[in-house]
């Protein structure tokens, strides 16, 4: 089975570091266009099924795939973003200012971070596990899963077997595409953040095809 992970566009609170989390914030003009070429990059590739996270960003980045396949979104709500409690809707600088402590540990030690009146890595580990369940099991043919940076990242740390303490270790940006392979009882990364389909369409031809 193979099973691309997508991060969605871009938004205007991605380039304001504001944090997202459960409030719905819609692609930008430049996360639109992504979502578009996204979509491009996945004809011919056979995708049987998508699945997205429930918030607007996702299925909007999602809608561009569904468009070039022709394949129905499914959403899944174990899959949407993190909740960031009282950090919502704030820059990073207001955060520093306003919960300096707790921004620390985020950044420093996130496997030890619990959000204020939100949710911890544990947390969000516990029930993506319960979603990624529900689309794995049973499927052989390519899925496709469009959700958040934070559970991309959880996506890629379960299926390596990582601890959430590498969180930051890895990189997945707006758009990207990751594809982890799974034969048998063997899980294995083919490639990581992928960007090329994001240049031109001429690109398209060179990026990574498993």
């Amino acid at each position: 089975m193979q099973l691309y992970v997508v991060r969605h566009g871009e938004t205007a609170w991605n380039k304001e570091e504001v944090f997202r989390g459960r409030k719905d914030v819609p692609l930008n003009k430049t996360g639109q266009k992504q979502a578009q070429l996204t979509g491009q990059y996945f004809l011919n590739k056979g995708i049987a099924r998508i699945f997205s996270s429930p918030l607007g960003r996702a299925i909007q980045t999602a809608e561009g795939i569904s468009k070039a396949t022709k394949m129905p979104i499914e959403v899944i709500d174990e899959l949407t973003d993190m909740n960031f409690g009282a950090w919502e809707g704030l820059t990073l600088r207001e955060v520093e200012k306003l919960y300096p402590e707790e921004l620390k540990v985020w950044q420093q030690s996130p496997h030890k971070f619990h959000a204020r009146d939100g949710e911890s890595l544990g947390d969000v580990r516990r029930r993506v596990t319960k979603g990624i369940q529900k689309v794995v099991t049973g499927e052989k043919a390519p899925i496709v899963l469009v959700s958040h940076r934070v559970i991309c990242k959880i996506i890629f740390l379960n299926a390596l077997m990582l601890r959430s303490r590498y969180f930051w270790k890895i990189r997945f940006d707006p758009a990207s595409v990751t594809l982890i392979e799974k034969i048998g009882d063997s899980v294995s990364l083919s490639f990581l953040n992928d960007t090329c389909h994001l240049h031109n369409k001429e690109s398209l031809s060179s990026c990574k095809d498993f």
